[in-house]
């Protein structure tokens, strides 16, 4: 997957530090690829030339120069954007544009993920949410009739009551126009990718909320994961997302940190 043009190619050997794996190196004067590698892009990223590139699955119009104006966020602003985010419980009946929800997807695409595997399976849900809604909320009866999760056994039934009286009343979605289902092999990747997703969201104006409930739900209902294409995938996130129909006015107070400095 790594070219190395060694025309281009000054030698310098930055590609060569940065490889974890050692799969390129400096040779007579010139970066060559001695063995197949995690395809981390590091080389391409450092090489200060542009002499290495990747190909097969990537695309190398995706490759940015960096720059600082555009590039670097503030450490103040950006800790102030960290504390003024809130989990977003009251939605605005209106559908998200395709382009913002494109530009959250990419954040999560960007994210960092174990040994690399780039095996983050990113579902967004828009035009079929009221029917993926149903078979969730069907899915969450299932799961009751099984006896899990007795703890909130009591709140949960309260809430399909509700809904079944009320359509409207809907304690699980709250008027989101989008549920994002991120699937993946792994503890880590998917979560760190919704992380990504659900600030890129937060800067392009929406709000998000995470749902174990969801999750559940998708887990009782095999015709809800054929619906989004999961079947046999293990669905490590779900998270609602739209346009905020609440204003924050301030930041809220946290617990002192938990700190050991040495």
């Amino acid at each position: 997957m790594i070219r190395v043009n060694t025309e281009t190619c000054i030698g310098c050997g930055m590609c060569e530090k940065d490889c974890l794996a050692s799969a390129i190196r400096v040779e007579d004067g010139k970066a060559k690829v001695k063995m197949k590698c995690m395809e981390c892009g590091h080389c391409v990223a450092v090489c200060p030339v542009g002499a290495v590139t990747m190909d097969g699955a990537y695309d190398m119009a995706d490759v940015m120069p960096y720059d600082a104006e555009t590039f670097k966020v503030p450490a103040e602003n950006f800790l102030n954007f960290l504390k003024f985010r809130r989990s977003t419980r009251q939605y605005q009946p209106k559908a998200v544009e395709q382009e913002k929800l494109e530009r959250v997807v990419e954040a999560g695409r960007y994210t960092p993920t174990a040994s690399n595997g780039q095996n983050v399976h990113f579902v967004v849900v828009q035009e079929q949410m009221e029917r993926v809604k149903d078979l969730i909320w069907e899915g969450l009866e299932r799961m009751l009739e099984a006896g899990e999760i007795p703890h909130y056994r009591g709140m949960l039934q309260r809430f399909i009551d509700r809904r079944k009286a009320d359509k409207t009343q809907d304690a699980l979605f709250f008027g989101a126009p989008v549920l994002v289902v991120l699937t993946c092999e792994g503890p880590w990747n998917a979560p760190l990718a919704a992380r990504s997703m659900e600030l890129m969201a937060e800067a392009e104006g929406l709000g998000s909320l995470y749902s174990g409930f969801i999750q559940r739900g998708i887990f009782y209902s095999p015709e809800v994961q054929e619906l989004l294409g999961i079947t046999g995938e293990q669905v490590a996130v779900c998270m609602l997302m739209g346009y905020p129909a609440v204003k924050y006015r301030r930041t809220v107070p946290r617990k002192k940190a938990n700190v050991t400095w040495k």
